[in-house]
């Protein structure tokens, strides 16, 4: 995940020459645009699985995911836009071993996550060619866990899909690459509970977060 956010990052660098003068955020713009890049669970995420055979704690329940999602923005005035936005996140299994009575157990977690949202951003300086913004949205999430488990040799399985509110926040940089176009890049911090009680004895509400590292590509009209 490292080495993509360094590859987006000295793209967007690289495309400064680019760069043209244009007339920056006005009232009654209107943007779409296309995501795409990947996410990182924030450390601290787990799920802590108590079963009769022994208890697991801080299970990780997910890794790196694939991110990517569409957006539509109607700019209110300079500083401020709204719209609506769905993203997709698809974390790739996590696979944690434990041991519980003598028994060596290995737990498999995977994470699907699919977001409808109200979104917006706040740009500091909406009349430059290349400006900084704050976006944030919330919404309603699907997500679906699936966990796994090899237990002395038995394995055995599970999954559910909970329906919750997501939020997100983060950081941006954009920048005309001609009067309609725009390129950019974007970091996010999401956060949504999911209910576990359905997939592990003594499971519950989980407050589950991750970061998002986002190529951005616009079009102004």
């Amino acid at each position: 995940m490292k080495k993509v956010c360094k590859i987006l990052s000295v793209g967007l660098w690289c495309l400064f020459p680019l760069l043209v003068q244009a007339n920056g955020l006005e009232k009654g713009d209107q943007m779409v645009s296309g995501f795409f890049g990947g996410s990182l669970s924030v450390s601290g995420s787990a799920i802590d699985i108590e079963t009769s055979w022994g208890n697991a704690e801080g299970v990780d329940w997910a890794e790196g995911a694939l991110s990517y999602g569409v957006q539509y923005l109607y700019v209110l005035n300079p500083y401020l836009a709204l719209g609506a936005e769905f993203n997709a996140n698809n974390f790739e299994s996590s696979s944690d071993t434990v041991w519980g009575y003598g028994y060596e157990e290995t737990i498999h977690s995977k994470m699907d996550v699919y977001s409808l949202m109200i979104a917006g951003r706040l740009t500091t300086n909406p009349g430059s060619g290349f400006r900084f913004y704050i976006p944030f949205g919330g919404g309603w999430a699907i997500a679906k866990n699936s966990v796994s488990a090899t237990i002395n040799g038995v394995s055995g399985s599970g999954s559910d899909t909970d329906n919750s509110f997501i939020y997100y926040v983060g950081m941006g940089l954009e920048g005309d690459v001609s009067v309609n176009w725009l390129l950019g890049l974007e970091m996010r911090y999401s956060s949504f509970p999911f209910d576990t009680s359905k997939l592990v004895k003594g499971g519950g509400n989980e407050d589950y977060s991750f970061l998002s590292f986002m190529l951005k590509l616009a079009y102004k009209f």
